[in-house]
């Protein structure tokens, strides 16, 4: 990511501080903890100053950050400032996150990012690099306030923090939370003809991964694992194949041993659920037929693992 980027991309941004974007209504977004089983929701905080820091272990202007972060933590907090970390991390680095953490004295939430709504409808409105900080006002406006790399962009952010604990908030503008929409209709044959639909799957938590050949790397070793995790502790998964020909699906599986049932899709279902023409998404179910988070995105070396296992023992334990 940005972190290493060229010093003239560097000096342009740093000057680009100076100018704020334009405030947006922030929208509720949840995301795994990166230190326990729960999960991190924007709205908890609604009525707070609340900055989102975005950042990564093995940033170097993260590390000279995060002693200024945990300063304006201890300062403002008892004014109502709170920070929410949304981690930059891959899946190599993220069993790094704890000791960077204790390391620093960092004691508020911080999140994995899950290639959710955060990264959808947050993270655009800045640069994608880190350190990057978002103010969210007690009214509930959000503000990208740019990179933290210098002592006058720290300075600027804690500024912004100051103003923003000076306004009031309205309760018509509070950040709601997000409501979880029903899951689409799901009705399928699986590999040898037998009809599958959603119905089969309620009552329990379920996974539904959409793969096809080309974006089998990315589903099928974080997919199966889960499947053998946590089958017997109740998740239920699925799998539906893209359009592959029957060749190409038994490939995938039998490379990642899975073992939990694969679907036949159609272009219907694939634009019921996913929205588009993408060929892969995940989708973590409730056991009434909700969608608790859709990830439609992947990267290489992306935090699928990490972020599944997370997803999975929440809704295991909250059944």
């Amino acid at each position: 990511m940005g972190c290493s980027r060229a010093l003239l991309v560097l000096l342009l941004m740093t000057i680009s501080q100076v100018s704020y974007s334009a405030e947006n209504q922030a929208q509720d977004f949840t995301l795994p903890s990166a230190t326990s089983k729960s999960l991190i929701h924007l709205s908890d905080y609604s009525g707070k100053v609340v900055l989102l820091n975005w950042w990564r272990t093995s940033c170097l202007w993260s590390q000279q950050e995060s002693p200024r972060l945990v300063a304006l933590h201890q300062k403002y907090h008892d004014q109502g400032l709170v920070i929410i970390g949304i981690s930059d991390d891959e899946t190599a680095t993220a069993a790094q996150i704890p000791s960077y953490l204790n390391r620093y004295g960092i004691t508020w939430p911080v999140g994995l990012n899950d290639q959710g709504e955060f990264m959808r409808e947050v993270r655009p409105l800045g640069q994608g690099d880190t350190p990057g900080n978002y103010l969210v006002s007690r009214s509930g406006e959000i503000t990208y306030l740019g990179l933290d790399r210098n002592p006058a962009a720290s300075a600027k952010l804690e500024e912004a923090i100051v103003r923003a604990l000076a306004q009031g908030s309205s309760a018509s503008s509070a950040i709601k939370p997000r409501e979880l929409p029903r899951a689409p209709a799901l009705s399928l044959p699986d590999l040898q003809g037998k009809p599958v639909n959603l119905q089969s799957y309620a009552g329990k938590p379920l996974v539904v991964n959409f793969f096809n050949s080309g974006s089998c790397d990315w589903a099928g070793a974080a997919v199966s694992k889960l499947s053998a995790d946590y089958t017997r502790a109740g998740l239920q998964v699925v799998g539906v194949d893209l359009m592959d020909s029957d060749a190409d699906a038994k490939a995938c599986m039998a490379k990642y041993k899975v073992e939990y049932p694969v679907l036949r899709g159609n272009e219907a279902t694939q634009t019921a659920w996913i929205g588009s023409s993408k060929g892969w998404a995940t989708f973590f179910v409730t056991p009434d037929g909700k969608v608790l988070k859709k990830v439609e995105d992947s990267s290489e070396n992306g935090m699928e693992g990490p972020v599944f296992s997370k997803y999975a023992e929440y809704m295991l334990a909250n059944p």
